[in-house]
C-alpha cells in the first residue's frame, strides 16, 4: 500500500501538469475552431424533418420559429393541441413548408412511440439530433 501512495505521489502531479500545460490548450484551441467553422458555415436545415416536443409554448414554441425560419419542415408535439395549431400555422408563416400537430404526453410511453412513427409516416423520415426541448 505505501509503495502504491509513494507512486501515486509522483505519477499524478506530473501527469496533472502534463495537461494543464499541453493537453488543456489544444482542447480550447480545438473547441475555438470548431465554434468558428460552424459559425461560418452553418447547417443547411430546409427540408429537414424536425420533431419539436413541448412546441406549444416556451422554448420549444420558440425552437419551431426558428426552424421555420430555416426552412425546416416541423412535427410539433405537446398536449394543448388548440395552441399547438396556432404555432404550426405561424410557423408555416414563417417559412417551414410543411408542419404537423401531435397531441401527446411525453410522460407516457405510447404518446412517444406514436408521435414519432407519426413523423416517420407523414414525412419519411425524422432527423435525430441532440437538442434541448421544453417539457410542460
Amino acid at each position: 500500500m505505501d509503495l502504491t501512495h509513494k507512486f501515486l505521489n509522483i505519477v499524478l502531479p506530473i501527469a496533472s501538469i502534463f495537461l494543464f500545460i499541453f493537453i488543456l490548450p489544444l482542447l480550447s484551441v480545438y473547441r475555438l475552431l470548431r465554434f468558428c467553422i460552424r459559425s461560418l458555415f452553418p447547417e443547411n436545415l430546409a427540408g429537414k424533418v424536425v420533431l419539436i416536443t413541448g412546441a406549444s409554448a416556451g422554448i420549444g414554441e420558440h425552437l419551431a420559429y426558428e426552424y421555420a425560419k430555416h426552412g425546416a419542415r416541423l412535427a410539433l408535439v405537446a398536449r394543448r393541441e388548440k395552441v399547438l395549431g396556432v404555432v404550426a400555422e405561424k410557423a408555416k408563416e414563417l417559412g417551414s413548408p410543411d408542419a404537423i400537430v401531435i397531441k401527446a404526453d411525453v410522460s407516457k410511453l405510447e404518446d412517444c412511440k406514436r408521435f414519432v412513427d407519426e413523423t416517420i409516416n407523414h414525412f419519411g423520415k425524422c432527423e435525430f439530433h441532440n437538442f434541448i426541448t421544453s417539457k410542460h
